[in-house]
């Protein structure tokens, strides 16, 4: 058999293969596209897999994603929308890649900042967050952090079924089903679906998200191997408000919110969000060449991205349609001295967006009182372009040392088309509607590590990264009255980082990473202290440092540990308006252990007690609203594996009923309080065969 077969041949037994490793440390691919230890990877990389996802009982995306040094998911008033904090404060800015098995769920010049809603996470495999500027192979928005969600485990080799039901506190219920199976020697499926509906346990947070994924992995001759996934996510939810008033958090009222224009919106419009996603895409992986693998991996996606925006008086609609066909090209050359990793990203985005005012409104302001008539305030399309070339080389300087070199180039362009009078404004002659227009970004960013392996279990390494991202397509071209001239520039931003790793056995592990980030233009949104208006436009620097820590201890046979606690600050530089001020939204703590229980007495039991910490944080820039206190809460999870067929799951969140924000914000004279979920119940049954 050649070289090249025997490599294919191994290549499909794992893929069709469904077993477990052991290994030191996880395995992460995230970096560079190859599976490998995150031990020997010169990046700070989290990873959660499948047996601590199944304790998890994943339910909204925190639950996913909290456990993770430096990693913060905050849900929103839309229960399923959600705000990301990693190396950043809490924001709803492009900084971070989401993805769905190596392919990002959204285009770039169109982000949405609830972008894991798209992804499947509730039934997901496992999960890895690439923490700082991306790596050569990622483009804009990979500034913080690279989000990939894994949607399926390869295809088992017999036939797997299985079934489950979940119910829980506020109406809460789920069912979901799996099934994996060989269509021959060297191909087989897997397919799951999830459904779900909650009452929410505030008014007006009824949910309703179905989820599903499909993959089929098959050999297509000696030297190609062929993997076909599709993904899709459907989420209508309610959305209800923050407070204004703290006593209603300390109370813990399940009211909407305590502001009367609230219900008036409830009573003039459909106050939701709704999210639709659809992917297809077919990675070919071919072996034709000696120590040369090449992939391609087409894909097809679909976004809608629907709201009315209860954050603006005037509660306008928000119907925003995207299509995007895109290309991944990789390639992997092994030589005697290390490997050279490049390809090329390919990308076409057809989007539509409508911003309608439904009805005629009167909205009071500092500045008078405004009339919105009924109308299209924005109705434009957006033909998007990205294209990025790209390398990543590893360079073995010695059996101990290794140096890696990456470089990518990207081009974006927005063909913007007006379907509205060119520079008109809408009837109230608030929103501006610019011509025609096009325009382009473009960037060049390096990245350099160097990695001091003194074994196979440990790494001391330095990185650089460049990032940027650009300009969305809803800044440029979703104007408002008295800011038509104003015109944006990318952020860059330059990572510094250096980090320990080591594997103590096969369950044991840590990971320090000490980083600087410094972003330049970013993008700031200002607020007219006059009318209440507010703008985007590049204002100064921003600094982001701290440190991130992971520590995962097989105390005995029965009891393990894992610590997961991060200390960041985040300040302006520079800025016209903040000046120097730490920012806000951005607790300087996040802290979050678990302890894990098996007892050997009753096999297949895994019990874990969880406790998260959240520190203090400003609530505003200007540092005018003071601090909010932060937060610690405490999660109860068991999960028995009653025997190969039935496994029995149950969790109790919020043990102690604590009420706390988890948002707290001033802006426009007054605060905001998101409430936390109380102490919630849930327990769940899963059949296999």
């Amino acid at each position: 058999m050649p070289k090249r077969a025997l490599m294919l041949s191994l290549a499909v037994s794992m893929l069709i293969a469904s077993e477990n490793a052991t290994s030191l440390a996880p395995v992460s691919v995230v970096a560079t596209g190859e599976e490998e230890s995150i031990t020997k990877q010169p990046v700070a990389v989290s990873v959660k897999e499948k047996d601590e996802i199944e304790l998890d009982q994943v339910i909204f995306q925190k639950d996913l994603f909290n456990s993770l040094s430096g990693v913060r998911i905050e849900q929103t008033g839309s229960i399923f929308g959600h705000m990301t904090s990693i190396r950043m404060p809490v924001n709803t800015g492009p900084y971070y890649l989401f993805m769905q098995d190596g392919i990002p769920v959204q285009s770039s010049g169109f982000f949405n900042h609830n972008g894991l809603a798209y992804t499947t996470f509730g039934s997901s495999a496992s999960v890895e967050v690439l923490k700082g500027a991306g790596t050569a192979l990622y483009g804009s928005d990979a500034v913080a952090a690279v989000i990939d969600v894994k949607s399926l485990e390869a295809p088992s080799k017999t036939k797997e079924v299985k079934i489950g039901a979940m119910g829980g506190s506020y109406g809460y219920g789920s069912l979901s089903a799996e099934v994996s199976a060989p269509t021959g020697e060297e191909s087989g499926y897997r397919a799951n679906a999830k459904l779900l509906h909650s009452d929410g346990w505030r008014d007006h947070t009824t949910s309703e998200r179905a989820e599903m994924n499909l993959r089929y992995d098959t050999s297509l001759n000696e030297n190609n191997i062929l993997k076909v996934i599709f993904n899709a996510s459907k989420t209508d939810a309610e959305q209800a408000d923050s407070f204004n008033d703290y006593a209603n958090i300390e109370s813990g009222s399940k009211a909407a919110s305590d502001d009367p224009n609230y219900f008036k919106a409830l009573e003039l419009t459909d106050v939701k969000r709704k999210f639709d996603y659809a992917r297809l895409s077919a990675e070919i992986s071919n072996y034709s060449y000696e120590n040369l693998e090449m992939s391609f991996t087409p894909y097809l996606r679909y976004n809608r991205n629907r709201y009315v925006a209860t954050w603006n008086a005037n509660l306008p609609r928000n119907d925003n349609k995207l299509k995007t066909v895109g290309l991944l090209q990789r390639n992997r050359y092994d030589t005697s001295w290390g490997r050279i990793i490049g390809g090329i990203d390919l990308e076409y985005t057809k989007s539509d967006l409508k911003y309608v005012q439904d009805f005629d409104i009167n909205v009071t302001s500092w500045s008078g009182t405004t009339t919105y008539l009924a109308g299209d305030l924005y109705d434009y399309s957006v033909d998007y372009v990205a294209v990025a070339p790209y390398i990543h080389t590893d360079i073995d300087l010695s059996k101990e040392l290794t140096a890696s070199f990456g470089l990518r180039y990207d081009y974006n362009r927005y063909d913007y088309t007006n379907n509205l009078a060119p520079n008109s404004y809408d009837a109230s002659g608030k929103y501006f509607r610019p011509a025609d227009r096009t325009d382009n970004f473009s960037h060049l960013s390096p990245k350099f590590a160097l990695s001091y392996q003194a074994d196979e279990n440990s790494n001391i390494y330095f990185r650089y990264a460049n990032g940027f991202r650009i300009p969305q397509a809803s800044r440029l071209y979703s104007m408002q009255k008295g800011y038509e001239e104003v015109t944006l520039d990318p952020e860059t931003s330059n990572t510094f980082e250096i980090g320990y790793k080591r594997a103590f056995s096969t369950k044991s592990y840590a990971e320090i990473a000490v980083y600087y980030m410094s972003i330049d233009d970013t993008i700031v949104r200002y607020i007219n202290d006059i009318n209440g208006d507010y703008y985007y436009d590049n204002g100064g620097n921003t600094i982001h440092r701290g440190v991130e820590f992971t520590l995962a201890v097989q105390m005995s046979s029965e009891w393990s540990a894992k610590v997961a606690y991060s200390y960041s600050r985040h300040n302006y530089d520079r800025d016209p308006t903040y000046g120097e001020n730490e920012m806000g939204q951005a607790p300087n703590h996040l802290g979050n252990l678990r302890l894990f229980y098996s007892p050997e007495n009753i096999k297949g039991l895994k019990i874990m007690g969880e406790f998260q910490y959240v520190g203090p944080w400003w609530t505003d820039d200007a540092h005018d609203g003071g601090k909010y206190d932060g937060y610690s809460v405490g999660n109860l999870k068991a999960d028995y594996k009653f025997d190969s067929n039935w496994r029995f799951f149950a969790k109790v969140m919020n043990i102690t009923d604590e009420k706390y924000a988890t948002r707290a914000r001033f802006a426009y004279g007054k605060y905001d309080y998101t409430p936390a979920d109380p102490r919630e119940f849930y327990a769940g049954l899963e059949y296999r065969w």
